[in-house]
């Protein structure tokens, strides 16, 4: 594990195209500081949640937009910030899904951001400057 702290940004355009390599990035540099398994696949599931969201429902047009990603390691946690222009969106003021119904009785949408929170061992949200910023934070054991 890298100690003292290290950070990544990656600026991912609103487009499935880009989820794909912005992973492979993200991946990457995690494996070089020996970020464990789990705290990666969270970092991965919030690439493609986050991105996939703010195309669907961020904006009003049908411009570029990009959507920052700051992946930092310090001792003991992983820190993901997502940072958007898009509408102003609090995904953890979402309801949970209903998990105990079955895949076929339960309403589209929603289960991603469940994830993110659950996965997670902090999340906040903030809407600054006409951007939404979403941090999560996952501890990393044996750091």
């Amino acid at each position: 594990m890298t100690t003292g702290a290290a950070s990544l940004t990656l600026h991912v355009r609103t487009a499935l195209e880009a989820i794909g390599p912005a992973s492979e990035q993200a991946e990457a540099w995690l494996a070089e500081r020996q970020v464990p398994a789990d705290a990666a696949f969270l970092v991965s599931l919030a690439i493609e949640e986050l991105v996939t969201n703010c195309m669907k429902y961020g904006y009003g047009d049908a411009k570029d937009h990009t959507v920052d990603v700051v992946l930092t390691v310090r001792a003991g946690a992983l820190e993901i910030e997502a940072i958007d222009d898009g509408r102003a969106f609090n995904p953890l003021e979402q309801p949970s899904p209903d998990v105990s119904l079955a895949m076929k009785d339960r309403p589209i949408g929603g289960l991603g951001i469940h994830l993110l929170r659950e996965l997670a061992d902090e999340a906040a949200y903030e809407r600054r400057g006409g951007t939404n910023r979403l941090r999560l934070t996952k501890r990393i054991a044996g750091s």
